[in-house]
């Protein structure tokens, strides 16, 4: 299956970390989950996706993908190129142009190929 809809979010963070020790230091984890239940707000069909590489949200509106996100807190050389390319290859399946990652705190955009990726802090994104 291309669009797996088997990961889980939690309504709430504080949830998470009251009730999950692990989750206390995966500030990535936390900021993915912030990111889940915005676009949740706005959108019914949340999906990631998974080839070779993972996209960690992708929005079907009817029939169509319209939008692919990353989220990760920090893109750094350790990270950027599996950030990148998950979003890359989920933006060339399905026919996007630009796609977004969101971080805790950065800013920046990247040109690859005929593809624009965003990169924007979660905040930011989160006040549009």
């Amino acid at each position: 299956m291309l669009v797996n809809p088997k990961k889980v979010y939690s309504i709430d963070n504080g949830l998470i970390l009251k009730n999950s020790a692990s989750f206390f230091d995966d500030r990535g984890r936390l900021l993915e989950n912030l990111v889940f239940i915005n676009l949740r707000k706005k959108h019914k069909e949340i999906y990631y996706f998974q080839e070779n590489n993972e996209c960690d949200f992708i929005i079907r509106e009817g029939t169509k993908i319209v939008q692919a996100f990353q989220v990760c807190y920090e893109i750094n050389e350790d990270d950027k190129d599996r950030e990148i390319n998950g979003l890359i290859e989920a933006m060339k399946k399905f026919n996007l142009k630009e796609g977004l990652i969101l971080t805790y705190n950065q800013e920046d955009k990247f040109l690859i190929k005929d593809n624009i990726i965003k990169v924007l802090p979660v905040w930011k994104w989160l006040s549009k």
